[in-house]
């Protein structure tokens, strides 16, 4: 598996992290002149990220959308809305897009063909593709997958309390302090800007903390970037003067479930377990 090699576009302008991935030695010409741009950069004013007119004229179809049992589950405790948006002036917290040769990129709709567009930001739930493994000798339930949004999620459904995610099939943006950032989608929102396409449908959530903007892992650039004067894009992704570009192996993401049983007096009567 990680004989094979996935590319990797990283933004250049705005400093590193820590990558193991990215070559020692690369373009620092190409680092120095991104850097150069990106100061001469004057802020865009995002105050026509949120497209009215496009938005009641797309009404039914987003009321539609609203309704959806796993929309309304994933959004739970957000504050959220649907409406149609402009991509090109949207803040990226990601530092790098990621992909495989090996996996066909989904041909974009046509700019204004508002049913493949909803389609695109609304898709059928993802499905769960992972090997499963059961280590008897050590309690524990292995589970390996190609999936980096691969994830548990927890219940109070005594029944469930234990599921399996394969991450959000929503195109999601989000207004957080005046900015708006895109929060889900990148590599559909990338498609899209190659194709010249800036107006798609999506989630809008308004984000009251930056746990619930979502750009809280350390690789993705932190606050003091993404509200300085010219923060990163989602278009910067296309600037080739902007971006590094270089292969790193394919990954595979391993999640395991320890299992442990014990017996124990019971408490007293009236005492919660």
């Amino acid at each position: 598996m990680n004989a094979r090699m996935v590319r990797v576009r990283e933004l250049a302008g705005w400093g590193f992290d820590a990558f193991e991935y990215r070559p020692s030695v690369f373009d620092c010409p190409k680092v120095s002149g991104a850097t150069q741009r990106i100061g001469q950069r004057q802020w865009l004013q995002q105050s026509e990220i949120l497209l009215a007119q496009e938005t009641a004229a797309l009404q039914d179809a987003l009321l539609a959308q609203a309704s959806r049992a796993d929309l309304i589950a994933e959004m739970l405790g957000l504050e959220w809305s649907l409406g149609v948006v402009d991509l090109h002036g949207l803040i990226a917290f990601q530092r790098r897009l990621f992909f495989n040769p090996e996996v066909s990129r989904l041909p974009a709709p046509a700019a204004g063909d508002w049913p493949a567009l909803t389609a695109l930001s609304f898709g059928p739930a993802k499905s769960v593709e992972c090997e499963l493994a059961h280590d008897a000798t050590a309690h524990t339930i292995v589970l390996r997958s190609t999936n980096p949004n691969l994830h548990f999620r927890t219940s109070h459904d005594a029944a469930a309390p234990l599921s399996i995610h394969a991450g959000s099939p929503f195109f999601e943006v989000a207004c957080f302090r005046g900015r708006w950032f895109l929060r889900d989608g990148h590599h559909r929102a990338y498609t899209l800007l190659h194709a010249g396409i800036v107006a798609i449908p999506a989630v809008i959530v308004q984000a009251r903390t930056m746990e619930e903007l979502g750009a809280t892992q350390p690789w993705f650039y932190p606050e003091d970037v993404l509200f300085s004067e010219a923060p990163p894009l989602v278009a910067d992704f296309l600037e080739d003067d902007l971006v590094l570009e270089y292969d790193r192996p394919a990954m595979v993401k391993t999640m395991r479930i320890a299992f442990e049983e014990t017996l124990a007096p019971a408490p007293p009567t009236g005492d919660q377990l």
